[in-house]
């Protein structure tokens, strides 16, 4: 992990992500004159070889993009749908109460690469094709494992073993996992990869990439069919926003969970005075939270089903609601990028669980994501499954202005956590903590991790505090790990400053860096 601050002249960008080769590759991409879109597109497709665990072309993504000249700020939805053939129905005759976290039939349509097309074509400066360059290479090359990477590997090894293309590429000829420093090669992935570059999004929505995932979900009894990936379109959405503390909070809206976050920061308002690090501040956010949450639960799905808006949400005309759902598990990876014209991308892109579904259509190397598992099959649920539906996600992105102009650029991976790690890491920006001091500052999570934990369990980082630490384990059950822990989310971030200065983060939680380029 590494930080860097940009002097004030010389119109600075910079990249966070949580693989330091990916943003040696977003980077490059701003050096050479690319705009913030373009680094963070090559970012995100080279991150799909690092980071096969959490993200991929066979996931899906939402984006914000602040465009410089107008000072709007733009989202792009790039989920995808439940297929045609997923229904309630369709689960109960195979013998299922839910639907399953592996295997082909909780895949839903990609739309990573569709919204890759679509960014680029609206905002890019650089053709699609070169910016896949640096994410080939390294298919091709290979790249070494690091320790991360082999532990998903190992605590996924059961289920990798169900698919011979995931056995061949993470585990040895015994059924061992990789271990750490092998170099992972990909030649399917890059292939693939190539015929994106060539061939454009088409081909894996409308072309022989998608004749081939059809026959690969078919002969494994899945329900994702040519005619669900045709369908497919990203849809630029407007983005959803609060005022907190003197700064407009600007992320994505539903599907997303992000109004989670907006909620939590409008209970909290201005956090009662409470500075992170204090018992009083936790109680506060976890407060917030269980409000908040209870509202996602209740009512967040794909907006075309949902039964009230956004707005709504926000203005409090809704009735409030109780309980706990089933918590997500989520592996995803964020990123951010700003460039020298002020244009900024906060992106975030996922397969869902570690190594998504753990199936791979066919000799394509694409791993299918298992976005489906979240769907409910409980007909009265906000998020029943329903065909041609795009469940309520877990993925969310943000930034912040202060009067139009740009101030923050954050975001962060981890399923639940995403919307609390944001509301930390927002704060400890607040209190002028530079982007890399905010986003290694230490956290808390409230809730479930994995499902056999404690619903009101809070997990939190050794280092958060002795005071807190002693008098919150006094009021609520406290699960105290070490700190830098994994579960607490891989949060990066990009401050900007009136002057124009920058300074960038990445988590060091991950392997990530943060580069200023100028």
């Amino acid at each position: 992990m590494t930080t860097s601050r940009a002097p004030q002249a010389g119109r600075p960008g910079a990249v966070a992500s949580p693989h330091s080769a990916a943003t040696e590759a977003g980077a490059e991409v701003l050096a050479a004159g690319g705009n913030a879109l373009d680094a963070a597109i090559a970012t995100n497709a080279i991150l799909a070889v690092l980071y096969p665990h959490m993200c991929g072309i066979g996931g899906d993504l939402f984006l914000l993009y602040h465009e410089a000249a107008t000072g709007t700020v733009h989202c792009l939805n790039g989920t995808g749908a439940a297929p045609a053939l997923a229904t309630p129905q369709a689960f109960a005759e195979r013998g299922l109460q839910a639907v399953p976290a592996r295997g082909p039939l909780p895949v839903t349509v990609p739309g990573a690469v569709g919204a890759w097309e679509a960014a680029v074509a609206r905002f890019g400066s650089r053709p699609l094709a070169d910016l896949l360059a640096p994410a080939i290479a390294t298919a091709d090359a290979g790249v070494a494992v690091t320790e991360r990477l082999a532990s998903w590997v190992a605590e996924a090894r059961a289920d990798i073993a169900q698919d011979p293309a995931m056995r061949r590429l993470f585990l040895d000829d015994g059924g061992a996992p990789v271990a750490p420093g092998t170099t992972l090669r990909q030649t399917a992935l890059a292939e693939t990869l190539r015929r994106l570059a060539h061939a454009g999004a088409a081909d894996l929505y409308h072309g022989e990439l998608a004749d081939a995932i059809d026959a690969a979900v078919r002969a494994a009894d899945g329900l994702l069919r040519a005619s669900d990936l045709a369908a497919y379109r990203p849809d630029w959405v407007v983005p959803i926003r609060t005022r907190h503390q003197g700064l407009d909070v600007v992320t994505t809206p539903p599907n997303s969970q992000a109004i989670t976050a907006l909620l939590m920061l409008d209970h909290m308002g201005a956090a009662n005075g409470q500075e992170p690090g204090t018992a009083r501040y936790v109680e506060d956010f976890v407060a917030a939270k269980r409000h908040a949450f209870a509202l996602r639960d209740a009512y967040v799905t794909d907006p075309a089903h949902m039964t009230v808006g956004a707005e709504d949400l926000l203005a409090g005309a809704v009735p409030a609601a109780t309980g706990v759902a089933p918590p997500p598990r989520g592996d995803t990876v964020y990123l951010c990028t700003v460039d020298g014209e002020g244009n900024a991308c906060s992106l975030i892109q996922s397969i869902y669980y570690a190594f998504g579904s753990c199936f791979v259509a066919g000799d394509t190397g694409i791993l299918l994501h298992n976005r489906g598992h979240y769907f409910s099959l409980d007909p009265a649920a906000a998020n029943v499954v329903a065909p041609g539906k795009r469940t309520l996600h877990t993925l969310m992105a943000s930034m912040a202005l202060d009067e139009g102009r740009l101030r923050f650029v954050f975001g962060t991976m981890g399923a639940d956590g995403q919307p609390q790690t944001t509301v930390q890491v927002l704060h400890q920006l607040l209190r002028g903590r530079s982007a890399q001091d905010a986003v290694g500052a230490p956290r808390f999570l409230h809730g479930r991790f994995a499902l056999e934990d404690d619903p009101e369990l809070l997990h939190v980082e050794a280092d958060y505090g002795s005071g807190a630490l002693e008098t919150l384990g006094r009021t609520a059950p406290l699960d105290v790990v070490p700190a830098h822990s994994e579960i607490m989310g891989h949060s990066h971030a990009i401050a900007i400053d009136a002057d124009g200065g920058l300074t960038a983060g990445a988590d060091p939680r991950s392997d990530g860096s943060a580069a200023v380029v100028g």
